[in-house]
């Protein structure tokens, strides 16, 4: 973007709103139901830690050149993919852009961030080699045309690359009760998600809409992620201790929001239900995955 295109890092634009005990994004207030506080910042560091344990410490799959140029990080968060890409690829030139102002101001040189709706137009004024997508399910309305923008503001021959876990937890042995509160959970996260106009379930139909947007060349590596560590292999035992913490941390945050406004609830209710989830991902009898 041109510099009286970007949004400056104003106060205006630091500010926060509060919903309970956790802060939210001020700018484009309500369009992103998670909290951005320091919590959340920890939480979403964590869940990077998670990704890259799930792909063996790669930063992404996609076939690009070690010299890649112009690269975009849509909804970067705390700008923690960014910065490693960025440190790994002193000759790309990295945009990092969120709703939130949250990132650290001690960056790479080959990095900036910007405060910026994705879902907006797009007005860069180069065309991008790379461009990265991580964990938005919940935070994109229509999701066709955000990957339509990101053709269109692709370098021929670039590469998009998304990344996204089912929000969804499955078993291949019926070992979670359709009556248990992790089941109730999910499911309820779901409607509450789709009444947002914001579906967290999106990651399913990524394959559909990139050819809709005319990509080709498109590859896929799914892989099953434990909830909990119930598997008897050492690298899924691990995996499934690291996402049972990161799934204890994330239930408030993706439901405090969404269930008091979508649902009507009130915090004693969301509150017993998270408790009872929460011991469903301690209980190892629940042989519970997800698909990254």
């Amino acid at each position: 973007m041109d510099e009286e295109e970007t949004y400056s890092l104003t106060s205006t634009i630091r500010n926060h709103e509060y919903f309970g005990h956790r802060r939210y994004h001020a700018y484009h207030a309500g369009e992103y139901f998670m909290p951005n506080d320091e919590e959340e910042q920890e939480r979403l560091d964590l869940m990077h830690h998670l990704f890259l344990l799930s792909y063996d410490e790669k930063l992404y799959s996609a076939p690009i050149p070690k010299n890649i140029g112009r690269t975009l990080d849509v909804g970067c968060g705390t700008g923690i993919w960014a910065i490693d890409f960025a440190d790994a690829h002193p000759t790309a030139k990295v945009i990092g852009t969120d709703l939130s102002a949250i990132q650290p101001g001690y960056i790479p040189e080959n990095l900036q961030f910007e405060v910026d709706d994705a879902e907006e137009d797009w007005q860069y004024n180069h065309l991008f080699e790379f461009i990265h997508i991580r964990g938005m399910g919940g935070s994109i309305k229509d999701w066709p045309r955000l990957l339509q923008q990101a053709y269109d503001n692709l370098v021929p021959g670039g590469w998009i690359e998304l990344v996204e876990f089912d929000a969804w937890a499955s078993t291949d042995d019926n070992s979670l009760p359709e009556s248990s509160a992790y089941n109730q959970f999910q499911t309820l996260l779901g409607e509450a998600s789709e009444l947002f106009g914001k579906p967290v379930n999106v990651a399913r139909d990524f394959r559909g809409f990139v050819e809709t947007a005319g990509f080709e060349n498109i590859g896929e590596d799914n892989r099953k992620i434990p909830l909990s560590p119930w598997p008897t292999d050492k690298k899924q035992r691990k995996l499934g201790n690291y996402m049972q913490m990161a799934m204890s941390e994330s239930l408030e945050p993706y439901a405090l929001a969404l269930f008091t406004k979508m649902l009507n609830w009130d915090n004693i209710m969301i509150q017993a239900l998270l408790a009872g989830a929460r011991n469903d991902l301690k209980n190892m009898d629940y042989h519970i995955y997800t698909v990254l």
